[in-house]
């Protein structure tokens, strides 16, 4: 099957007056229809950036350097901007991390939608609001036509979430970005937020990015996994090759990290040392300094990934089945 969304050898970067921040560097993966795939990493590891860079929306002054992100094999990186406005929202959909901050405070919920879908659907005003009713009403908000004329201020956290995501769903996209989608949220309320991207992806069909560092959250819902470190994704596979063996000591490191039900630890396993400030590019591997596996040849070079592009781990040492 072709990917709906396939990304090559992708690098992003940051001029600042202190130095480049080489913030995504030689990412590849791609995303076939209906499939989840989830990208794993601690903050500042470049997950968001490279799901901004998807929409045409990374920060100034980053700039994708090099590389191509292709849509249904259209370059998104060599698009105008009146293309990738067409594409952004109707095609593409991104629920943002923090919806309080994402939702505009000044206007309803209801303002919003509609202006979503009046811009990408062309409906007029009454039926753009009932059409927004209807999809507050998807996303189990009740009494979805009053929660219109509410303000973000006056919904709780889980509330807010369900309207972005019912934002993000206005124009029916293909691929569904979910930017941390329950953060901030307690436990129960992250369910219930999971559970309704779970359902809304099998009844419309939509592909799922979705970017987390809740290795927890990808076990259950991602077909395939993207491990990034430092702006590099280290390892990619299927959810359960990565799970039974993981390939890169970094993936291993963070395995190790969880807590498990009924281990006497006093203390919580850790990976020793720093994440590295990439302000230029490594000359070996970006993990060896934390490594404890490490060999003479891993600070030689830079490390390519090894194996397919259905499992593949950025390490010297990986072996390919």
């Amino acid at each position: 099957m072709a990917a709906l969304l396939d990304v090559k050898n992708l690098n992003v970067r940051f001029p600042l007056s202190g130095g480049d921040i080489l913030a995504v560097r030689d990412v590849s993966f791609s995303l076939e229809k209906g499939r989840t795939l989830g990208f794993v990493g601690e903050s500042g590891c470049g997950k968001s950036v490279t799901a901004y860079s998807i929409l045409g929306l990374v920060p100034p002054p980053g700039v994708v350097d090099s590389g191509s992100i292709r849509y249904r094999g259209e370059d998104i990186v060599r698009m105008d901007d009146e293309r990738i406005r067409k594409i952004r929202g109707r095609e593409i959909a991104m629920i943002f991390q923090e919806p309080m901050t994402s939702l505009n405070p000044v206007f309803t919920i209801g303002y919003q939608i509609v202006e979503s879908v009046t811009l990408h659907l062309g409906m007029d005003d009454r039926e753009a609001r009932e059409y927004a009713a209807e999809l507050l009403d998807s996303v189990g908000i009740p009494d979805p036509s009053r929660r219109l004329d509410s303000y973000p201020h006056e919904l709780s956290g889980g509330m807010r979430q369900r309207a972005m995501i019912a934002m993000a769903l206005s124009a029916s996209p293909s691929i569904l970005i979910a930017d941390e989608p329950t953060t901030a949220l307690d436990v129960t309320i992250q369910a219930q937020i999971l559970d309704l991207l779970i359902r809304l992806q099998d009844e419309r069909k939509m592909s799922l990015v979705l970017i987390t560092h809740d290795l927890g959250i990808v076990a259950n819902i991602a077909d395939e996994i993207a491990i990034m470190y430092a702006g590099e994704i280290v390892e990619f596979g299927r959810t359960g090759d990565i799970f039974r063996k993981p390939g890169h000591p970094y993936t291993r490191g963070l395995f190790r990290a969880i807590p498990r039900i009924g281990e006497n630890r006093k203390r919580l396993m850790t990976i020793p040392g720093m994440v590295p400030a990439m302000t230029s590019a490594p000359t070996g591997c970006v993990f060896y300094p934390r490594c404890g596996m490490s060999i003479g040849a891993c600070d030689r070079a830079p490390v390519a990934m090894i194996g397919t592009r259905g499992r593949a781990v950025r390490c010297i040492r990986y072996r390919a089945g």
